[in-house]
């Protein structure tokens, strides 16, 4: 088991990505204490988890809030013995113009999806290096941190935002035995993204895949299993994307060009 014994603290753990990360790392022998918002989600996948055989306990709080980091890292050296591994998950998504962006919207942005990696990060690498055993730090940023559309400002400054925090951390933790890794999920289908995936436009993105298909939040929570592992010892202050292909396709939907040879 690649996390036997391990104490996971993943933000976000209650939906989506973040439940598929909590189930992966128990499978693989993890203790993890599920963070969210949301009291029933959170508890919701406990139940999962403990059913399933594994160690689990909730945590309910927000994480743009420091007391919420520095709580929960507390929580789960209370409940579990230490921490070893930190997924910083939560996120707010916002999809609006600039010139019609309200401060009090990208403020909400950035303290969800740029501070809350923060706080997180800097209360488990005060843990971590306390305890003297080495750790991982992983926060999900997004493709649209380095591909992104209109209506995004927001959370494409976050989730870039967070990739140049994460490297730098990597630097300064790095004597410690700790290593601080991003993960950049494309297109995923979880319960929140699923109403915008309407017949069309799954289409257009398959078609722009070159795999063919949308990811499933399982897939990323391998990478996530990966970079939590010492397996990955030897790899830190990287941004990896998990999208198929999607973000590497220059293609052009609905052309074809044949092969030609030319000198010029």
């Amino acid at each position: 088991m690649k996390l036997k014994d391990k104490v996971a603290v993943v933000t976000g753990g209650g939906s989506g990505i973040g439940r598929a990360i909590c189930q992966s790392f128990v499978r693989e022998g993890a203790a993890v204490v599920v963070v969210d918002q949301n009291a029933q989600g959170a508890e919701n996948v406990k139940e999962e988890l403990v059913n399933a055989g594994g160690k689990a306990s909730t945590f309910v709080g927000d994480v743009q809030r420091p007391e919420t980091n520095r709580d929960m890292v507390a929580h789960a050296v209370k409940t579990f013995g230490g921490l070893d591994i930190l997924v910083n998950n939560a996120a707010a998504v916002l999809q609006r113009q600039v010139v019609d962006m309200k401060d009090d919207e990208w403020d909400h942005m950035i303290k969800v999806d740029l501070y809350g990696p923060f706080y997180g990060s800097r209360e488990a690498a005060r843990q971590m290096i306390k305890q003297g055993r080495g750790g991982r730090i992983l926060t999900t940023s997004s493709l649209l941190a380095v591909q992104t559309r209109g209506l995004q400002a927001a959370y494409s400054a976050a989730k870039s935002g967070v990739i140049g925090f994460a490297r730098s951390l990597a630097i300064e933790v790095a004597p410690h035995g700790i290593t601080v890794n991003c993960v950049l999920p494309g297109h995923i289908r979880t319960p929140l993204t699923e109403p915008m995936f309407t017949p069309p436009i799954k289409k257009a993105f398959e078609d722009r895949i070159p795999v063919g298909k949308l990811g499933e939040p399982e897939w990323i929570a391998n990478v996530f299993t990966f970079l939590a592992s010492d397996e990955s010892r030897y790899i830190t202050g990287e941004a990896i994307i998990v999208d198929g292909g999607y973000t590497i396709n220059g293609e052009l939907p609905g052309v074809q060009f044949g092969p030609t040879s030319q000198e010029v």
